[in-house]
């Protein structure tokens, strides 16, 4: 005889969702990204994930033991992840790191949110914290959606969602302003449930876009294979000569951060085979070009650092027929024709007081201002050249 019984019910609270699906997408970005592939944006982004975790797990102990000073704490460090997200992106696009606002912000919003929980000022502190941490989810849709890579659509699950983020605030804080809005307490619950929300789906599309770009886009968008820090990796003789010129007084020291143009306009239109020749001519180029005095280290295969004595005149006459040279050589591919070029970032050693970080920092974001305004030219750091 069989006998019938009711189905099993299972219940699963908010609370288990939010700490589950942030789990599962920090066990992604820790697993897919920064395990086979640790670099300074992958890093990042592993430490924004860990945060937004921990706050899921704030945020369960404060449900259980009914505590407003840990609903803040939780709600603090969840806005936290936007500032970690846009650093990673900027490191990941190899532009200089802007740590002191993304850490102001780190450590002031969970403390100014936990020193207020249990004040009448809580719901004004949150908006001013959540429109802070959404000018974070502003830049980093800015920087995603300038990002050079070729498949575009990489970045969009994240961008979107960040964006949203600059939406919901901006309405927020059109609401506080016209005085539209409900009760104090339902107001907090509302609060409360936008951010767990957020944080539900910006944990999900950012371990989307963040795996994506790791495991996918390294050596379109001039980074090492392996993803290992650049500036780490191979940059120990470069790291030398500086040392050595400051040690010397010697002030005619440049560095020159060279990048192939369009990496993946050339890759789609000319074949791995093709593309693959196209690199191999653009580091010789490079080494031919300049002159034997000059350290060149190969960061990535499209892009290039080089350190060498001489005056501006001097450099510039190198410039000149670096970027000459790069542009003699071919693409044979038999799809399309695609004009082969390079774009320079100059930095000055002197300028930057002999610290190679800050000098290949700046001298990356002149690089990266060159490919904007065209290619086919180099940029002088903290100058405006032609």
């Amino acid at each position: 005889m069989i006998t019938l019984t009711a189905p099993i019910g299972i219940t699963v609270n908010t609370s288990v969702t939010l700490v589950a699906l942030v789990t599962l997408s920090a066990a992604l970005v820790f697993g897919l990204a920064l395990m086979p592939r640790p670099s300074r944006a992958t890093i990042t982004w592993s430490v924004g994930f860990g945060v937004a975790m921990l706050a899921t797990y704030v945020w369960v102990a404060a449900n259980q033991f009914d505590s407003a000073p840990l609903r803040a704490l939780s709600s603090g460090l969840i806005v936290c992840f936007e500032p970690l997200l846009w650093l990673g992106i900027r490191a990941y696009a190899g532009k200089r790191p802007l740590w002191p606002a993304a850490v102001a912000f780190v450590v002031v919003a969970p403390a100014l949110l936990t020193a207020t929980s249990t004040t009448a000022v809580y719901p004004t502190m949150f908006r001013v914290v959540f429109t802070a941490a959404a000018v974070f989810a502003g830049l980093a849709a800015w920087e995603l959606f300038r990002l050079r890579i070729s498949a575009r659509d990489v970045v969009l699950p994240l961008a979107l969602v960040s964006s949203a983020f600059v939406v919901v605030a901006v309405f927020g804080v059109i609401a506080g302003l016209a005085g539209v809005g409900s009760s104090p307490g339902d107001e907090l619950r509302m609060l409360r449930d936008i951010n767990g929300v957020g944080i539900l789906l910006t944990s999900q599309c950012a371990a989307i876009t963040i795996v994506l770009l790791a495991r996918g886009e390294a050596l379109l968008r001039g980074g090492g294979r392996s993803g290992v820090d650049s500036s780490a990796a191979t940059s120990a003789a470069l790291r030398a000569r500086l040392a050595r010129a400051q040690q010397a007084q010697e002030p005619a020291w440049s560095l020159l951060d060279i990048r192939l143009d369009d990496p993946a306009d050339l890759a789609e239109a000319s074949g791995p085979a093709v593309f693959a020749s196209i690199v191999e001519a653009f580091h010789a180029h490079v080494l031919d070009a300049l002159p034997a005095a000059a350290d060149v280290e190969r960061v990535s295969d499209v892009r290039a650092l080089a350190l060498l004595p001489g005056g501006e005149d001097a450099v510039r006459r190198e410039l000149r027929a670096l970027l000459q040279r790069v542009s003699t050589i071919e693409d044979s591919g038999p799809r399309a024709s695609v004009r082969v070029s390079a774009s320079v970032g100059w930095a000055g050693a002197a300028a930057a007081e002999y610290d190679f970080d800050a000098l290949a920092a700046v001298a990356g974001d002149a690089a990266v201002l060159a490919q904007d305004r065209g290619g086919d030219r180099w940029e002088r750091a903290g100058v405006s050249t032609h």
